[in-house]
Protein backbone atom coordinates (compact mmCIF):
# COMPACT_ATOMS: atom_id res chain seq x y z
CA UNK A 1 0.00 0.00 0.00
CA UNK A 2 1.50 3.51 -1.15
CA UNK A 3 0.40 6.76 0.86
CA UNK A 4 1.53 9.59 -1.07
CA UNK A 5 0.46 13.51 -0.41
CA UNK A 6 -1.93 13.93 -2.85
CA UNK A 7 -4.50 11.00 -1.43
CA UNK A 8 -7.48 12.30 -0.02
CA UNK A 9 -8.38 12.08 3.68
CA UNK A 10 -10.71 9.63 3.43
CA UNK A 11 -8.12 7.54 0.86
CA UNK A 12 -5.35 7.76 3.24
CA UNK A 13 -7.81 6.72 6.49
CA UNK A 14 -9.04 3.52 4.92
CA UNK A 15 -5.08 2.65 3.57
CA UNK A 16 -3.86 3.10 7.12
CA UNK A 17 -6.82 1.56 8.81
CA UNK A 18 -5.91 -1.46 6.87
CA UNK A 19 -2.46 -1.34 7.71
CA UNK A 20 -3.17 -0.92 11.57
CA UNK A 21 -5.72 -4.28 11.52
CA UNK A 22 -3.05 -6.26 9.35
CA UNK A 23 -4.89 -6.85 6.48
CA UNK A 24 -2.27 -4.51 4.61
CA UNK A 25 1.67 -5.49 5.89
CA UNK A 26 3.55 -2.69 4.21
CA UNK A 27 3.02 1.10 3.88
CA UNK A 28 5.02 2.91 1.50
CA UNK A 29 4.99 6.59 1.68
CA UNK A 30 6.20 9.78 0.17
CA UNK A 31 7.34 12.21 2.74
CA UNK A 32 3.54 11.69 4.24
CA UNK A 33 4.33 9.38 7.18
CA UNK A 34 7.86 10.37 8.19
CA UNK A 35 6.23 12.34 11.00
CA UNK A 36 3.39 13.16 13.28
CA UNK A 37 1.95 9.31 12.98
CA UNK A 38 2.27 5.88 14.65
CA UNK A 39 1.31 2.45 14.79
CA UNK A 40 3.03 1.15 18.00
CA UNK A 41 3.39 -2.41 16.32
CA UNK A 42 5.45 -1.23 13.41
CA UNK A 43 9.10 -3.18 13.58
CA UNK A 44 10.59 -2.85 10.97
CA UNK A 45 11.56 0.71 9.07
CA UNK A 46 12.66 0.55 5.48
CA UNK A 47 15.18 3.87 4.39
CA UNK A 48 14.78 4.13 0.86
CA UNK A 49 16.25 7.35 0.48
CA UNK A 50 19.13 9.69 1.66
CA UNK A 51 18.27 12.39 4.61
CA UNK A 52 20.59 15.83 4.50
CA UNK A 53 19.87 15.87 8.01
CA UNK A 54 20.22 13.28 11.21
CA UNK A 55 16.96 14.73 12.73
CA UNK A 56 15.16 14.09 9.81
CA UNK A 57 16.56 10.11 9.55
CA UNK A 58 15.58 9.65 13.62
CA UNK A 59 12.11 10.84 12.91
CA UNK A 60 11.50 8.59 9.91
CA UNK A 61 13.02 5.83 11.96
CA UNK A 62 11.27 6.66 15.21
CA UNK A 63 8.16 4.92 13.32
CA UNK A 64 9.24 2.29 14.75
CA UNK A 65 10.56 3.15 18.11
CA UNK A 66 7.49 2.90 19.83
CA UNK A 67 6.92 0.44 22.46
CA UNK A 68 3.62 -1.33 22.69
CA UNK A 69 0.97 -1.11 24.86
CA UNK A 70 0.02 -4.90 25.99
CA UNK A 71 -3.97 -3.68 26.84
CA UNK A 72 -4.03 -2.25 23.13
CA UNK A 73 -2.39 -4.57 21.16
CA UNK A 74 -3.05 -7.66 23.08
CA UNK A 75 -0.81 -10.55 21.58
CA UNK A 76 1.57 -8.44 20.02
CA UNK A 77 5.38 -9.10 21.57
CA UNK A 78 8.03 -6.35 20.07
CA UNK A 79 11.02 -6.08 21.59
CA UNK A 80 13.18 -4.68 19.11
CA UNK A 81 12.96 -2.86 15.55
CA UNK A 82 14.71 -3.38 12.38
CA UNK A 83 16.37 -1.10 10.36
CA UNK A 84 16.85 -1.51 6.93
CA UNK A 85 18.59 1.24 5.26
CA UNK A 86 18.67 1.63 1.32
CA UNK A 87 19.55 5.45 0.95
CA UNK A 88 23.04 5.60 3.01
CA UNK A 89 21.84 7.65 5.70
CA UNK A 90 22.98 5.75 8.52
CA UNK A 91 26.57 5.80 6.96
CA UNK A 92 26.27 9.57 6.38
CA UNK A 93 25.13 10.44 9.84
CA UNK A 94 26.02 7.51 11.92
CA UNK A 95 23.18 5.60 14.08
CA UNK A 96 20.87 6.44 16.66
CA UNK A 97 23.16 4.86 19.19
CA UNK A 98 26.23 7.16 18.46
CA UNK A 99 24.40 10.43 20.19
CA UNK A 100 26.55 12.46 22.47
CA UNK A 101 24.68 14.82 25.14
CA UNK A 102 27.30 17.99 25.54
CA UNK A 103 26.24 19.01 28.97
CA UNK A 104 22.55 19.24 27.37
CA UNK A 105 23.76 22.33 24.92
CA UNK A 106 21.67 22.22 21.65
CA UNK A 107 23.48 24.02 18.70
CA UNK A 108 20.80 26.84 16.32
CA UNK A 109 20.24 26.76 12.65
CA UNK A 110 21.09 24.31 9.76
CA UNK A 111 24.38 21.90 10.57
CA UNK A 112 27.35 23.22 8.45
CA UNK A 113 28.12 20.23 5.45
CA UNK A 114 30.51 19.71 2.78
CA UNK A 115 30.21 18.05 -0.84
CA UNK A 116 32.46 15.11 -1.57
CA UNK A 117 34.99 15.94 -5.26
CA UNK A 118 34.45 12.36 -6.04
CA UNK A 119 31.10 10.99 -5.69
CA UNK A 120 29.30 14.74 -4.69
CA UNK A 121 28.09 13.08 -1.55
CA UNK A 122 26.73 16.08 0.94
CA UNK A 123 28.51 14.92 4.62
CA UNK A 124 28.97 16.72 7.52
CA UNK A 125 31.63 19.41 7.87
CA UNK A 126 33.47 16.86 10.39
CA UNK A 127 34.07 14.17 8.53
CA UNK A 128 37.27 13.35 7.41
CA UNK A 129 36.41 10.27 4.83
CA UNK A 130 33.44 9.37 2.30
CA UNK A 131 30.93 6.79 3.23
CA UNK A 132 30.20 6.72 -0.32
CA UNK A 133 33.19 6.41 -2.08
CA UNK A 134 35.80 6.20 0.70
CA UNK A 135 37.52 9.56 -0.71
CA UNK A 136 39.95 11.44 2.36
CA UNK A 137 39.93 14.92 3.09
CA UNK A 138 43.23 16.32 3.86
CA UNK A 139 43.71 18.41 6.77
CA UNK A 140 42.29 22.27 6.06
CA UNK A 141 40.34 20.68 2.99
CA UNK A 142 36.74 21.74 3.07
CA UNK A 143 37.49 23.50 6.55
CA UNK A 144 36.52 20.67 8.90
CA UNK A 145 35.25 21.15 12.43
CA UNK A 146 37.61 21.08 15.10
CA UNK A 147 37.83 17.07 16.78
CA UNK A 148 35.48 16.66 19.76
CA UNK A 149 37.06 17.40 23.15
CA UNK A 150 36.64 15.42 26.28
CA UNK A 151 33.23 13.75 26.73
CA UNK A 152 32.12 10.58 28.65
CA UNK A 153 29.37 8.43 27.94
CA UNK A 154 27.51 6.68 30.70
CA UNK A 155 25.20 4.07 30.93
CA UNK A 156 21.40 4.92 32.13
CA UNK A 157 20.79 2.67 35.62
CA UNK A 158 16.86 3.52 35.66
CA UNK A 159 17.01 1.50 39.28
CA UNK A 160 19.40 4.23 40.48
CA UNK A 161 17.89 7.00 38.90
CA UNK A 162 13.81 6.21 39.98
CA UNK A 163 12.70 8.11 42.97
CA UNK A 164 11.47 4.58 44.17
CA UNK A 165 13.63 1.55 45.49
CA UNK A 166 13.43 -1.31 43.56
CA UNK A 167 13.53 -4.87 45.80
CA UNK A 168 14.90 -7.95 44.41
CA UNK A 169 12.13 -10.01 45.67
CA UNK A 170 13.44 -13.39 45.55
CA UNK A 171 17.67 -12.75 45.39
CA UNK A 172 17.04 -14.02 41.37
CA UNK A 173 16.87 -10.61 39.63
CA UNK A 174 13.48 -12.46 37.84
CA UNK A 175 10.90 -10.35 40.18
CA UNK A 176 11.15 -6.65 41.46
CA UNK A 177 8.68 -4.82 43.07
CA UNK A 178 8.78 -0.89 43.93
CA UNK A 179 5.80 0.23 46.40
CA UNK A 180 4.22 3.75 47.28
CA UNK A 181 1.61 4.40 49.68
CA UNK A 182 -1.34 3.73 46.69
CA UNK A 183 0.56 2.31 43.96
CA UNK A 184 3.23 -0.46 43.22
CA UNK A 185 4.82 -1.41 40.38
CA UNK A 186 6.32 -4.49 39.30
CA UNK A 187 8.84 -6.52 36.28
CA UNK A 188 8.81 -10.11 36.15
CA UNK A 189 11.06 -12.59 33.89
CA UNK A 190 9.26 -15.61 32.15
CA UNK A 191 10.26 -17.45 29.20
CA UNK A 192 12.81 -14.92 28.09
CA UNK A 193 10.93 -11.97 28.11
CA UNK A 194 10.17 -9.54 31.30
CA UNK A 195 6.68 -8.24 31.54
CA UNK A 196 5.97 -4.62 33.83
CA UNK A 197 2.86 -4.84 35.92
CA UNK A 198 1.19 -1.72 37.88
CA UNK A 199 -1.30 -1.87 40.32
CA UNK A 200 -3.03 0.25 42.89
CA UNK A 201 -4.64 -0.34 46.14
CA UNK A 202 -8.27 -1.98 45.85
CA UNK A 203 -7.40 -1.97 42.20
CA UNK A 204 -6.75 -5.05 39.48
CA UNK A 205 -3.72 -5.00 38.15
CA UNK A 206 -2.52 -3.44 34.42
CA UNK A 207 0.23 -5.61 32.18
CA UNK A 208 1.71 -1.94 31.67
CA UNK A 209 4.42 -3.61 28.64
CA UNK A 210 6.01 -6.90 27.37
CA UNK A 211 9.99 -7.28 26.17
CA UNK A 212 13.15 -6.00 26.80
CA UNK A 213 14.08 -5.10 30.86
CA UNK A 214 14.56 -1.99 30.37
CA UNK A 215 11.35 -1.01 28.63
CA UNK A 216 8.85 -2.97 31.32
CA UNK A 217 11.25 -1.32 33.77
CA UNK A 218 10.41 2.21 32.39
CA UNK A 219 7.21 1.29 32.27
CA UNK A 220 6.32 0.23 35.85
CA UNK A 221 8.31 3.34 37.09
CA UNK A 222 6.52 5.61 34.90
CA UNK A 223 3.01 4.07 36.73
CA UNK A 224 4.34 4.91 39.68
CA UNK A 225 5.34 8.34 39.11
CA UNK A 226 2.15 9.11 37.84
CA UNK A 227 0.03 7.62 40.74
CA UNK A 228 2.04 8.60 43.58
CA UNK A 229 4.27 12.09 44.37
CA UNK A 230 7.69 12.82 45.09
CA UNK A 231 6.36 13.89 48.45
CA UNK A 232 5.42 10.05 49.01
CA UNK A 233 8.49 8.29 47.26
CA UNK A 234 10.28 10.80 49.85
CA UNK A 235 8.24 9.38 52.59
CA UNK A 236 8.29 5.57 51.54
CA UNK A 237 11.66 5.97 51.02
CA UNK A 238 11.93 6.48 54.46
CA UNK A 239 10.92 2.89 55.28
CA UNK A 240 14.18 1.39 54.45
CA UNK A 241 16.06 2.80 57.79
CA UNK A 242 12.80 1.76 59.83
CA UNK A 243 11.73 -1.93 60.66
CA UNK A 244 8.99 -4.05 59.68
CA UNK A 245 5.31 -3.23 61.43
CA UNK A 246 4.21 -5.51 63.55
CA UNK A 247 0.69 -5.90 61.27
CA UNK A 248 3.44 -6.10 58.12
CA UNK A 249 4.97 -8.94 59.88
CA UNK A 250 1.71 -10.91 61.25
CA UNK A 251 0.44 -10.80 57.41
CA UNK A 252 4.18 -12.03 56.06
CA UNK A 253 5.42 -15.81 56.24
CA UNK A 254 6.51 -17.05 58.94
CA UNK A 255 9.70 -17.61 57.75
CA UNK A 256 10.13 -13.30 57.17
CA UNK A 257 9.20 -12.72 61.17
CA UNK A 258 12.78 -14.46 61.59
CA UNK A 259 14.33 -12.08 59.18
CA UNK A 260 15.95 -9.37 61.59
CA UNK A 261 17.53 -7.48 58.42
CA UNK A 262 13.83 -7.18 56.77
CA UNK A 263 13.04 -3.42 56.33
CA UNK A 264 9.70 -1.48 56.33
CA UNK A 265 10.14 -0.62 52.63
CA UNK A 266 10.64 -4.52 51.71
CA UNK A 267 7.79 -5.92 53.68
CA UNK A 268 5.49 -3.23 51.62
CA UNK A 269 7.01 -4.48 48.63
CA UNK A 270 6.56 -7.90 49.30
CA UNK A 271 3.44 -7.89 50.43
CA UNK A 272 1.97 -5.82 47.49
CA UNK A 273 3.43 -9.00 45.77
CA UNK A 274 2.01 -11.58 48.02
CA UNK A 275 -2.04 -9.58 48.07
CA UNK A 276 -2.16 -9.52 43.89
CA UNK A 277 0.40 -12.92 43.21
CA UNK A 278 -2.65 -14.34 41.91
CA UNK A 279 -3.63 -11.55 39.57
CA UNK A 280 0.36 -11.30 38.41
CA UNK A 281 0.63 -14.17 37.57
CA UNK A 282 -2.92 -14.47 35.33
CA UNK A 283 -1.41 -11.56 33.75
CA UNK A 284 2.17 -12.83 32.92
CA UNK A 285 1.53 -16.42 32.10
CA UNK A 286 -2.07 -15.54 29.67
CA UNK A 287 0.85 -12.79 27.79
CA UNK A 288 3.12 -15.60 27.55
CA UNK A 289 -0.29 -17.71 26.13
CA UNK A 290 -1.60 -15.21 23.94
CA UNK A 291 1.76 -14.54 22.61
CA UNK A 292 2.45 -18.31 21.73
CA UNK A 293 -1.29 -18.70 20.41
CA UNK A 294 -0.37 -15.30 17.69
Amino acid sequence: MTVIGEMGDAERRAALAAYASGRVRVVVNVAVLTEGWDHPPTACVVLLRPSSFKSTMIQMVGRGLRTVSPEEHPGVIKTDCIVLDFGTSTLLHGSLEQDVDLNGHEGTGEAPTKDCPECGATVPLGVTESPLCGHIWEHGEGEPAAPLGDFIMTEIDLLKRSSFRWCDLFGDDAALVASGFNAWGGVFFLNGRWHGVGGMQRQAPHLLAIGERTVCLAAADDWLNENESDETAHKSRRWLSQPPTEKQLALLPAEYRQDFGLTRYQASALLAFRFNRPAIRSLVFGAADTARAA
